[in-house]
């Protein structure tokens, strides 16, 4: 487990001081992935360097599995760093060595049994799916592929967490789905608990369980995906939101937003509203998301008509999120 508890980080120069974590408290139990979201600037990447002990807080406590990391010395926290797989934006290879031998780089540096580096090397390369091109370089791999060697060195030590700073920032939308499918069925192989650093929404609802969004080095929000897609709270989180479901100027008047789910395929609470209450509906965008296993559905609409309260209160007391949109 991953505790913090009011942790603060600031920066000191000759002309100012800057503060990139504010009171920052949370816990990260074994098993969970947990997506950490917020636009550039928000402190995301100085939170994951201060978990494996890259960067020291100014203040605060963090905690790694009931170990105070500020009472280590530094060979303590270098060892404590083998728990801790890391996989980075732009892959980190070194371009002079093959895919095996980045691999075996990282178990040896790890002090693994000599006598199981081989049969590990090709059991995580075959995770990945890149045992057939384990005497490649890296320049002759897609950047799929190099995030692929990226994750394999990362859990070839089998570490207990896995830290992924932007891990699918560089890749195209259909190979970021790739590499988010291939995490999810390494955590439910190894249950490695993964923390998972990006400003793309759209990954953490793909891969995360929990979502908590950053904004200038505070918490803003700490939520199940399901709760942070359908109830966001903080402004940043719904400009999140919405950025992945309809950001769309609007100029019409009473345009509501209705979220909803499809267990029912059949429900008809929206031509039911229309039918008592009189009011006339224009739909001006619809979208489906899938979040975990269920499909959420979010609906644009205006409702306008003398008893256009009445039928926004009778969605709601059908379970429908209803809300203005702005």
């Amino acid at each position: 487990m991953i505790k913090l508890i009011q942790v603060n980080k600031t920066y000191t120069s000759k002309n100012e001081n800057f503060q990139a974590i504010k009171e920052i408290s949370l816990d990260i139990s074994d098993g969970e992935i947990v997506g950490i979201v917020g636009y550039s600037g928000a402190g995301k990447s100085t939170l994951i360097r201060m978990i494996n002990g890259l960067i020291l807080p100014t203040s605060g406590e963090i905690w790694i599995d009931g170990t105070l990391l500020s009472s280590l010395k530094q060979q303590d926290i270098n060892r404590m760093r083998f728990s801790m797989g890391m996989i980075f934006q732009h892959f980190n290879l070194l371009s002079s060595m093959t895919v095996y031998d980045n691999v075996k780089l990282a178990l040896s540096i790890a002090k693994y049994p000599k006598d199981q580096i081989n049969s590990r090397i090709s059991e995580v390369l075959s995770l990945v799916g890149l045992l057939d091109k384990s005497l490649r370089y890296p320049k002759e791999l897609s950047g799929g592929e190099r995030q692929r060697v990226g994750i394999a060195r990362a859990i070839a030590n089998n570490p207990k967490y896995l830290l992924c700073d932007e891990a699918t920032s560089a890749l195209d939308q259909n190979t970021a789905s790739e590499i988010i499918n291939l995490l999810r069925d390494i955590q439910m192989k190894t249950k490695i608990t993964i923390i998972f650093i990006t400003h793309q929404i759209e990954v953490a609802k793909d891969l995360c369980s929990r979502v908590i969004v950053m904004h200038q080095g505070m918490i803003v929000e700490d939520q199940s995906t399901r709760i942070l897609f359908t109830k966001p709270q903080s402004a940043i989180t719904k400009s999140l939101v919405k950025s992945l479901i309809y950001d769309a100027p609007l100029h019409s008047k009473n345009v509501y937003e209705l979220i909803y789910d499809h267990r029912n395929t059949e429900d008809t609470s929206l031509s039911d509203m229309v039918k008592k209450y009189l009011v006339d509906v224009n739909i001006m965008h619809a979208k489906t998301l899938m979040i975990g296993d269920e499909h959420i559905g979010y609906l644009y609409v205006q409702i306008t008509g003398n008893q256009h309260q009445e039928a926004l209160n009778y969605l709601e007391s059908k379970g429908i999120e209803v809300s203005l949109y702005v």
